[in-house]
């Protein structure tokens, strides 16, 4: 059974002053009082001198990176700055619509000791609100409700998220390589290999207004189209069956070429595709196992594409 002091809400943040503001009051907000965690993860303003007036009184931790750190590695420097073995994790453009939100995540995981990841209902609100759920568009197509349904899943989504710290820290955290783009596939496939479960909980909600990515910049070589290429082949050939692993490339590749033709951004396709393929020695390949494959197989997991 877990306790207050058990949870820790971590939150990195980079140029956004506004929006961290937004995610520490709604984090501040909940009806359980606890430990929040913040990075600036080299911001150009200091985001501590910008807010630490605000919440004098409250407990929050301010961290700071001199060089950026991409999502995986602001997410472990967060991890290694904080304690709580249950780690919820809220990006800067999201907050908790609930304050009761803590609390139900706290409840759920003392529930149950198989439960090493929790997928939180996102509503992601642009020009039209939707939804960023762990659900393909087949199986919410023939769900209509299964957004509201508690299920257990493959994955999760990282505007909202939350871990346990004892499996995050066996499966070594995030891959700092991968920099931004596919972690969360990635630390997924590890849970499951280590025969936890990811739980789907619709009981919270998060309101995930993103904003322009710190590394989608027009004419930038590593950028978002960069990281998608280059970080599918790394976690593919980490996780992936041989069969599998040959489809999945195979679908993606033509995917990422034919995107990148007719943006008129081969380069970029060719230079990503030939860094995935010439690092794969780096990286440890450990395929699903027999109860990894079965868990995947009735959760939906992304296999073949």
């Amino acid at each position: 059974m877990y306790k207050n002091e058990d949870i820790t809400v971590l939150i990195a943040t980079k140029d956004r002053v506004d929006e961290i503001e937004r995610a520490i009051q709604s984090s501040i907000n909940q009806s359980l009082k606890v430990n929040i965690v913040v990075l600036d993860d080299a911001s150009e303003i200091n985001i501590k001198e910008e807010l630490e007036g605000k919440f004098r009184d409250q407990s929050i931790k301010w961290m700071r990176s001199d060089a950026p750190s991409g999502v995986a590695g602001a997410r472990n420097k967060l991890v290694e700055g904080s304690e709580g073995s249950i780690m919820v994790f809220l990006d800067d453009d999201a907050y908790f619509t609930q304050e009761d939100s803590l609390e139900k995540i706290l409840n759920k995981f003392s529930s149950s000791n198989e439960i090493a990841g929790m997928a939180l209902k996102i509503i992601l609100r642009q020009d039209v609100d939707g939804l960023q759920i762990p659900f393909n568009k087949l199986k919410r197509f023939l769900n209509k409700n299964v957004h509201n349904n508690e299920a257990e899943v493959s994955y999760y989504i990282g505007a909202g998220h939350v871990l346990l710290r004892e499996t995050f820290e066996k499966v070594g955290g995030y891959d700092t390589e991968l920099f931004y783009g596919l972690e969360e596939l990635d630390i997924s496939s590890e849970i499951i290999k280590e025969d936890k479960k990811i739980v789907y909980f619709p009981q919270v909600e998060i309101i995930h207004e993103p904003k322009k990515s710190v590394v989608d910049k027009k004419n930038k070589l590593r950028d978002e189209a960069y990281y998608s290429i280059r970080n599918r082949i790394w976690v593919s050939y980490k996780h992936l069956p041989v069969m599998y692993l040959i489809v999945h490339l195979t679908v993606w590749c033509s995917f990422y070429f034919l995107k990148s033709l007719f943006k008129f951004q081969l380069r970029k396709f060719f230079i990503a595709t030939f860094e995935g393929f010439r690092k794969l020695n780096s990286k440890d390949r450990k395929p699903f196992n027999p109860n990894a494959m079965r868990y995947l197989k009735k959760n939906n997991g992304r296999l073949w594409y």
